[in-house]
């Protein structure tokens, strides 16, 4: 949650996550003081109302389950105070990120955690959208890839739960599965994926556009349905799941 350019970057990163993880949009939600109006035209009079922040955050109905982002590079939005006093409240994990110190972010101890870059002075005094924002930006980035890292989104430093909703994703979604398969030996009916675009295109859809579960399918030759379950059994993590993929392979291998 945040008001002004520190709200519209976490509209930006919460918008990104479905397309570049697959996320559940209903899992990351960003709100802005003012309403989705506020990330075209500026509302400047919108953040200085607690009651606003409280109102907003329990429109959701939280839960003691969720995380309470507070972002305020002048570390003393009222918006944003208001929602963190509540969130702590409710029992939520509740981290603040702000670009000062001291900030009252810090001061009301509402936070489990605070994060707090300091860019220095900006160039245009007050002016948060360019070093605080920079800053505000990475470590927005730096968290929601990390969160989905250990969600096990990710194989390497690749994308492997991209959707592949454009032209330019579903290129990548081939060389992602070439070079993750490239590591294996395989199956004699999934060879020719390496140079056949339609064939692995065809995997792909069979699978529902789901790259991960077309990678489990190719490397092991399983059939869909146990490849979906060997995926459920290690909570998605592709990596756990070539593993076992391996670890088949050597026992039958030794046991013909």
């Amino acid at each position: 949650m945040g008001a002004g350019t520190s709200g519209r970057l976490g509209v930006l990163d919460a918008a990104e996550l479905p397309p570049t993880f697959n996320a559940d949009p209903m899992q990351f939600i960003a709100l802005i003081a003012g309403g989705d109006a506020a990330l075209r035209s500026a509302r400047e009079g919108v953040e200085d109302s607690r009651e606003a922040g409280i109102a907003d955050l329990e429109s959701l109905m939280p839960s003691t389950e969720d995380v309470l982002i507070g972002i305020a590079s002048s570390g003393r939005t009222p918006y944003v105070l208001g929602a963190l006093q509540r969130g702590k409240a409710l029992g939520l994990l509740t981290i603040g990120l702000v670009c000062v110190r001291p900030s009252a972010i810090r001061l009301e101890r509402n936070c489990a955690l605070v994060i707090d870059p300091v860019p220095g002075p900006e160039v245009l005094t007050g002016s948060t959208r360019l070093k605080a924002g920079t800053a505000t930006k990475m470590v927005l980035n730096m968290i929601s890839t990390g969160v989905h890292i250990k969600l096990g989104k990710t194989y390497g430093n690749l994308m492997v739960d991209v959707k592949a909703s454009n032209g330019k994703l579903v290129d990548r979604a081939r060389r992602i599965i070439r070079t993750v398969a490239a590591e294996f030996g395989l199956p004699p009916s999934y060879a020719s994926i390496f140079a056949d675009d339609e064939q692995l295109d065809a995997v792909v859809r069979r699978c529902d556009g789901s790259v991960k579960l077309a990678l489990v399918v190719v490397v092991s030759g399983w059939g869909l349905d146990l490849c979906r379950d060997a995926l459920e059994k290690r909570d998605g993590n592709l990596r756990a799941v070539l593993e076992d993929v391996r670890y088949e392979t050597v026992v039958r291998v030794f046991k013909s």
